[in-house]
């Protein structure tokens, strides 16, 4: 099986996954960490949500304008922005996603298409989100997948996403990239960068991740599958580690705040830009 075809079996694999859960928790542990509880994929929710307000803080979608979820998932950016009154498109391969996303937002658009070769005309969205998405296509799909966005988007249409540049992530189905080379690709692909912002300023993945090995037997990480995220199996097997999530949490929350606060960056995991397609601005 090559590359390609190993991606996508990952990436049905994921989906498949979706028939087992309920609803109240299904955006939580479909779109972040598979198998990890709510609350903690919903702290890692909030780092994402912080990073997308502080983007188009000032300039949001407004009521009426068309916004391209890609990779939606569920549909969580789909209804994050459909509640001020945007009209959301999500497109993603997973047929199960797509149908638990009209399911939780009947009046959004949904359609199964490929990233990146989408099929919609030139100009058709004022806004499109891609959050922890680009970075899963490899490195030659992502400079076609800035540019489609870029034809996709009207002239001074504008485009938030947020992607991987910690470079330590070695698993086949991640393509991480230093900040400046995404920067790179999309002043390649036409855009200009209105702004910038780190996302997990603290490296909570990394560090659980090691707290995970400590605590398997013979210090072996696992569960970087479609079924279960590095920290489920752990979770499954010493269900005592549930009661130090809320000391976590507790615990977490205000320091990723106090790393905001003081513009720390260096060891952030993701970050975010608000780009703008060169043209005339309505927004």
């Amino acid at each position: 099986m090559n590359g390609p075809q190993l991606l996508r079996r990952f990436w049905e694999e994921h989906d498949r996954t979706l028939l087992e859960e309920a609803e109240a928790t299904i955006s939580l542990r479909h779109d972040l960490y598979r198998g990890l509880p709510a609350s903690l994929n919903g702290f890692f929710d909030a780092l994402q949500r912080w990073t997308v307000k502080s983007l188009v803080r000032g300039s949001p979608p407004r009521p009426g304008e068309r916004i391209l979820d890609l990779g939606c998932g569920t549909g969580r950016w789909s209804r994050f922005f459909a509640a001020s009154g945007a009209r959301p498109v999500g497109v993603d391969l997973g047929v199960h996603a797509l149908r638990w996303a009209k399911r939780l937002l009947p009046e959004g658009g949904w359609a199964v298409m490929a990233i990146p070769r989408l099929g919609f005309q030139d100009g058709s969205f004022d806004w499109a989100i891609s959050v922890t998405v680009l970075q899963h296509l490899p490195y030659p799909e992502q400079e076609e997948a800035v540019r489609e966005i870029h034809r996709l988007l009207r002239p001074g249409g504008r485009g938030i996403l947020v992607e991987l540049v910690d470079g330590s992530e070695h698993v086949f189905y991640v393509f991480p990239r230093a900040p400046e080379d995404w920067e790179a690709l999309f002043r390649r692909a036409g855009f200009r960068i209105l702004k910038s912002s780190a996302c997990e300023r603290i490296p909570w993945v990394p560090i659980l991740r090691k707290a995970a090995a400590v605590v398997r037997a013979g210090g072996r990480e696992g569960g970087r599958d479609g079924r279960a995220s590095w920290g489920a199996a752990v979770l499954r097997r010493h269900r005592w580690l549930r009661w130090g999530v809320p000391v976590f949490l507790a615990l977490a929350y205000p320091a990723e705040r106090m790393a905001a606060w003081l513009k720390i960056s260096r060891w952030a995991r993701y970050g975010g830009w608000l780009l703008q397609k060169e043209g005339p601005c309505g927004s």
